[in-house]
């Protein structure tokens, strides 16, 4: 399942290749206003499953990456437009979560999800950077952008949990997100599989990639 969340009067619903728009714009509508980075989000939306119900289990690597397939499609087909759009003096970027998000950590520790790489290859050609958040330790900053390089992602910026009490996932993405921002990017996307991903805005659109009720961490 795919979610997609944007400030304000928009929300969509991102369901496999289809978006549903959950407000009262007109159905041409794609993403949120580009003259700013959003500042808040709604909150997000249940999507129906569209994934076959399993209990505590995980899908096939085969299954998963099915259900990976229309997320990555649709935000193919986002950014082929949104960067198209792009106006002078905008810095545009891409930000992903790592762990069963930009890289197979489940299935395949240090692959890359090919169908998400082919997004930020695209990305990356046309103009945007390639951020990351994840709430991996600080202390793995090195090892963490090999493991990405390796795999075949370009690593414009890494944001990783702060050493010390951690005031938990949702807000230590939000505080990497805010950091790009000040940094003077626009983030376009926000692509991640947890709720946490996604939580307090400060970006475009997002493209929720499927954790099965949180089995898949």
């Amino acid at each position: 399942m795919a979610m997609a969340i944007a400030k304000g009067k928009t929300a969509a619903l991102v369901l496999g290749p289809v978006t549903v728009l959950l407000a009262a714009l007109p159905l041409t509508a794609q993403a949120a206003p580009r003259t700013e980075t959003p500042r808040a989000a709604a909150q997000p939306v249940n999507a129906p499953r569209t994934e076959t119900p399993r209990k505590e289990s995980l899908p096939s690597e085969s299954e998963w990456l099915a259900d990976v397939a229309p997320v990555a499609a649709s935000l193919q087909g986002y950014l082929e437009q949104r960067l198209a759009g792009a106006h002078s003096g905008e810095k545009p970027a891409v930000v992903l979560d790592i762990d069963n998000t930009s890289l197979a950590t489940h299935y395949d520790r240090g692959k890359a999800i090919e169908a998400i790489l082919k997004a930020t290859d695209y990305a990356h050609a046309h103009g945007a950077a390639v951020l990351f958040a994840s709430y991996r330790n600080a202390d793995k900053a090195d090892a963490t952008t090999r493991e990405l390089t390796s795999a075949g992602y370009t690593v414009d910026g890494l944001c990783l949990k702060p050493e010390g009490d951690s005031p938990g996932k949702a807000k230590v993405k939000l505080g990497c997100r805010k950091k790009y921002e000040a940094e003077g990017y626009t983030l376009v996307a926000n692509v991640g599989n947890r709720s946490t991903d996604f939580e307090g805005g400060h970006y475009e659109k997002g493209f929720k990639l499927p954790d099965y009720d949180g089995q898949l961490s």
